[in-house]
């Protein structure tokens, strides 16, 4: 009897140790699992903060973003806008003076004021076999000068005639009183604008009958 009692107490210490040391084991995983538990909070709260910091930033760069769209969409011409910005560029570069420019656009206006009827007259196109009288037109008083220059036709035996061939180029010059000459080439009908002082000259050139061609001319205020 006494040695089974003995044998009770020595598996009842056995079990009670290996009570005590497994409790012990578990409440130092307990802790372990609970310091990696705050950390990974502390990690989710950073981790938090640095996205709502993030989404804050994205946030300001495309309000900043939609700023300078809208200061491009209403500060750089566009379409017809930046055609006449460049146009007004151009002219600056040339020379010519910003106030000039703005005068000019303040009296620009859609309705034209032209004189209500057209000049017509009609000049010999020269050639180098035909030269003589009538191979110029006057307009404007006379201080505008229209002459013109073409290529021989050929009769039906291919032999050079004395007037042009109006279904060739021809080469049409507006001189100016001072000698200023503008040239324009190519196949009649031509259209052509000059500007003198406050008048602007629109020409048409025609062929008329056989050796003339007609030039017609328009004068309108300008601008």
């Amino acid at each position: 009897m006494l040695r089974g009692l003995v044998l009770i107490a020595m598996i009842a210490a056995i079990a009670w140790y290996s009570f005590m040391q497994g409790r012990d084991r578990a409440e130092a995983r307990i802790e372990e699992l609970e310091v990696q538990v705050t950390e990974l909070d502390q990690t989710t709260l950073s981790a938090r903060e640095e996205a709502a910091s993030a989404r804050a930033e994205i946030a300001a760069l495309r309000s900043e973003a939609t700023t300078w769209r809208q200061r491009y969409e209403s500060e750089v011409p566009q379409g017809d806008s930046a055609v006449l910005w460049q146009l007004l560029i151009r002219r600056l570069d040339e020379g010519v003076g910003p106030d000039r420019l703005a005068e000019v656009i303040e009296l620009v206006a859609n309705k034209r004021v032209c004189d209500a009827e057209m000049t017509t007259k009609r000049i010999i196109v020269k050639t180098h076999l035909h030269g003589g009288t009538d191979t110029a037109a006057s307009f404007a008083d006379g201080r505008i000068t229209v002459d013109g220059e073409g290529e021989v036709a050929h009769d039906a035996n291919n032999n050079p005639v004395a007037w042009y061939d109006p279904a060739k180029p021809a080469k049409i010059s507006f001189v100016e009183i001072g000698g200023a000459t503008e040239v324009i080439e190519g196949y009649l009908p031509l259209n052509h604008t000059m500007l003198l002082g406050g008048d602007e000259w629109r020409f048409s050139v025609t062929e008329g009958p056989r050796n003339f061609a007609l030039i017609s001319a328009e004068r309108c205020d300008y601008p």
